[in-house]
């Protein structure tokens, strides 16, 4: 095992609390760790992949399907393919508004979404027994996409063949709470700052370049604005926008935006993770189907009398989960989601359709 892996064990280890006698929690932590605009989380871990071509992860080494093994017998009839993740990455959380995936071997970021940050519940295991995901333990993201990079590096550093360099990841300062990311690539030596922007699902990435060359900036896909370069330092504000597709090649979004409608609700339903637990045709999972639910009457832990299932009920239930926990559900599983009101309407829009004609 080589230093940085021995470091990056520690610091997993240091979020972890171990049991002391008398105690029955393994964890301490909570598994949907979330910071603030004024104080960011900053968390160094495995996390998903959202479907990045592999222009974006051009310096990644690609993993094989393996045979299986048994530590006890050696290896096994079967093969398994490697988990999808992405290693060396660090994400940064500034509360509901934005979270970010900055990826330490491509030296760039990789994606950004709102609503919420990571699941580590696959990971760090379950509080009650401290036990994690055997395989596939990758977290999982909470939120909405926003953005997903696509094509080649977006700084271009002219004069220099900077196509067929790698980048080399020097670590990170943190400045104001926020990380300043640096890296090298040839003779060129680059430091950035990512932080949310003025508008909604903007994304500002603060630049001080030295490098021999001219220095550009290309984003594919998005809009953008470049501030003046001045001695190689500028800025770069992405504007964000909803992305569908998790688990595949992202693709932009399909529905406007600008006011609820059900198609948005629909993605919601999907890029928010609400169908791991509520199913839309009956099925009972870790929460009620949603199929039949709007108009019906609810049983509610510790309330004589049913509540019936309108929009102020499924818009509070979006945003205080734990106000009326439907009877023999476990209370305190589904966390709040911290979305605006043109969400929460788009999702009670898409719930309504599925509602018993």
């Amino acid at each position: 095992m080589n230093s940085r892996n021995l470091l990056f064990l520690l610091g997993l280890l240091s979020l972890v609390a171990f049991p002391v006698a008398g105690e029955d929690r393994f964890i301490t932590l909570s598994n949907l760790p979330m910071g603030t605009r004024e104080k960011p989380l900053v968390l160094r871990t495995y996390f998903p992949d959202p479907g990045l071509t592999r222009e974006v992860l051009s310096n990644h080494d690609l993993g094989y399907r393996a045979r299986k093994y048994s530590p006890g017998k050696g290896d096994v009839d079967g093969f398994v393919d490697p988990i999808l993740g992405i290693p060396g990455a660090i994400g940064v959380n500034f509360g509901p508004d934005l979270s970010i995936c900055w990826d330490a071997t491509e030296c760039r970021l990789l994606y950004a979404w709102r609503g919420g940050f990571l699941d580590m519940t696959n990971y760090w295991g379950e509080p009650e027994s401290g036990r994690r995901k055997g395989f596939g333990y990758i977290p999982e993201l909470v939120g909405e996409l926003i953005f997903v990079a696509k094509g080649s590096h977006p700084l271009g550093i002219f004069d220099q063949y900077t196509e067929i360099l790698a980048p080399e990841f020097k670590g990170y300062r943190v400045i104001d709470g926020v990380p300043e990311f640096h890296y090298t690539v040839g003779e060129a030596d680059v430091r950035v700052k990512i932080e949310p922007g003025t508008e909604p699902m903007s994304i500002v990435k603060h630049y001080t370049v030295k490098a021999p060359g001219e220095v550009g900036y290309y984003e594919t896909g998005y809009k953008i604005k470049k501030t003046d370069d001045k001695d190689g330092t500028f800025s770069v504000t992405i504007q964000g926008k909803p992305v569908v597709g998790m688990g595949g090649a992202a693709e932009e979004q399909e529905y406007s935006t600008e006011k609820p409608n059900v198609e948005w609700g629909a993605a919601l339903y999907t890029n928010l993770g609400c169908l791991a637990c509520h199913s839309t045709d009956g099925t009972r999972g870790h929460g009620p189907t949603f199929a039949g639910l709007y108009g019906e009457e609810v049983p509610i832990t510790g309330m004589d009398e049913k509540v019936i299932a309108d929009d102020a009920y499924i818009e509070e239930s979006i945003v205080n989960p734990t106000a009326k926990v439907v009877e023999s559900y476990p209370p305190g599983y589904m966390p709040p989601y911290p979305i605006g009101k043109k969400e929460i309407k788009s999702l009670t829009m898409f719930i309504k359709t599925l509602a018993n004609e």
